[in-house]
């Protein structure tokens, strides 16, 4: 199987996986055996489609096709990719303050392990990463779509539909596209991990 291929199949897992995963997070205790059946069988279904029906797949769970074309255009490999080779986690972590997640990936991990230690906090995001840090070993498992270079997405187009046209954006090689929640979370479970598994695409040329 080609890098690609399995750039494919990580980003697929997930789309099939995340909502199983957040009913089973709702639960007490979390149902983990849920959890792991749902992405054996996201596995089994992945595994049995062409590239072409993965792309187009891809285009339905992205309809922007942005993601899509990335997949496509980028070289890719799945490795373990440095923290503080990553930047923003733009375009969006829900509703984490744009001003802190056009800082490096490292300040937004600590923020948001800041806000989870304040009882008065109710972001959304926050509430999902405590919870997702629950899961870290299963997360562990499904990379993290993770683009070079990171000025690809930092552009002031980019930050002035987000409303952040202005703000100083910390300048690195990377940015993750898919998988900002489960990256957060990872470190939100290790606040001494230096690397997150990436599916990493960089430019063919």
């Amino acid at each position: 199987m080609s890098e690609s291929d399995r750039a494919l199949d990580a980003y697929l897992l997930w789309e099939f996986l995340k909502q199983t995963v957040r009913g089973a997070l709702e639960r007490s205790p979390i149902d983990r055996d849920r959890i792991l059946s749902s992405m054996a069988l996201a596995k089994e279904l992945t595994a049995g489609l062409s590239t072409d029906e993965k792309m187009k797949m891809v285009r339905l769970f992205s309809p922007f096709s942005q993601r899509a074309r990335l997949l496509k255009e980028k070289r890719w490999s799945l490795e373990q990719y440095p923290i503080s080779r990553l930047g923003t986690a733009l375009p969006c972590v829900d509703d984490l303050p744009l001003e802190e997640i056009v800082k490096s990936f490292d300040h937004v991990a600590c923020f948001a392990r800041e806000q989870s230690a304040n009882a008065e906090i109710s972001s959304r995001s926050v509430r999902y990463i405590r919870l997702l840090s629950r899961i870290a070993d299963i997360l562990q498992t499904i990379p993290v779509m993770v683009i070079e270079p990171g000025s690809e997405q930092r552009r002031p187009d980019v930050l002035r539909e987000k409303g952040g046209e202005g703000l100083p954006v910390f300048p690195a090689e990377g940015y993750i596209e898919d998988g900002n929640h489960r990256a957060l979370a990872l470190m939100f479970a290790d606040s001494d991990r230096t690397t997150i598994p990436s599916c990493v695409g960089r430019p063919t040329m």
